[in-house]
């Protein structure tokens, strides 16, 4: 399967129209990376309770999975702009990479 070009391009763009019109483009690049952060931990929280795993049964979980993706996704992409990366470039450039990897489940020790 192939990428579109400019797919990922015009995503980005996006994203920076959206930083900007939100008022947020003067965020610093730590500020950045501690909501990204941020985003991850509510992902991770709405992941654990759909798992099965362990909470709190008298705390509401407040995130939706699809919401928390959504919001990691416009994070990374907020901190990409803030570096000043041409992130489908990167993307490309890094898949081409994985795609030589041969991968396979370790033996259990």
């Amino acid at each position: 399967m192939e990428l579109k070009s400019g797919t990922i391009k015009e995503l980005e763009k996006y994203v920076a129209f959206k930083v900007k019109e939100r008022g947020f483009d003067d965020e610093s690049l730590h500020e950045r990376l501690l909501l990204l952060v941020e985003e991850v931990g509510e992902l991770v929280k709405s992941c654990r309770k759909i798992s099965g795993m362990h909470v709190n049964k008298k705390k509401k979980n407040q995130f939706e999975v699809g919401e928390e993706v959504a919001d990691v996704i416009n994070m990374i992409f907020a901190v990409g702009i803030q570096l000043g990366l041409d992130i489908e470039k990167e993307f490309v450039a890094k898949n081409k990479k994985i795609d030589k990897r041969v991968y396979g489940r370790s033996k259990k020790v």
